[in-house]
């Protein structure tokens, strides 16, 4: 396998909010809204504002150069200089190159904030089978291939300690419901 250079407007396009959603809009109703922050990995709530929804199977990328892949549809506060990325990817492709932006934190702080205009021509290395275009079915089965091992291993740890038939009791569900809305 070799690698090639991609820019990230190469593979992606990028948009922003088009609300100041500020945190007397956030009422645990509606679409998360995602922020600039590690807290809570950048959620701050859930708003009914009318705003812009972005797609779930995306990236957020914050001013701070924070990245995180979004599964769900959400909005986007205007203030906070956070921006999304989108293409037309599986999941495992994008937190494969979710991860390859992780590094965007040691370059960009509140001094130097991230931007797409900043990032747009910055350069990800990708795996590509003809050393022309990435080769996201490698990526794909590289990320699953991962998750496949770490769940095997987290069997094995529960079956070890005893913890693979754990029923949940009524507080269990309780704590999880209450943390998922």
């Amino acid at each position: 396998m070799q690698y090639k250079n991609f820019k990230l407007k190469e593979l992606f396009i990028s948009q922003t909010g088009d609300t100041d959603i500020k945190q007397e809009h956030i009422n645990n109703t509606g679409y998360y809204v995602c922020s600039s922050g590690d807290t809570n990995y950048g959620i701050i709530g859930k708003s009914d504002i009318e705003s812009k929804i972005i797609k779930g199977n995306s990236l957020t990328v914050d001013m701070f150069g924070s990245v995180y892949y979004r599964d769900f549809n959400y909005k986007l506060v205007t203030h906070a200089r956070i921006f999304t990325l989108e293409g037309n990817f599986s999941k495992n492709v994008m937190l494969y190159i979710a991860s390859c932006l992780k590094k965007l934190k040691l370059i960009f702080s509140y001094n130097n904030m991230c931007s797409w205009k900043k990032i747009q021509d910055y350069e990800i290395l990708l795996p590509s089978s003809d050393g022309i275009n990435p080769n996201y079915q490698f990526m794909d089965s590289l990320i699953s291939e991962l998750e496949q091992e770490r769940i095997s291993e987290l069997d094995k740890y529960l079956k070890t300690t005893g913890l693979n038939d754990y029923l949940l009791n009524d507080e269990d569900i309780k704590t999880l419901n209450k943390n998922i809305k």
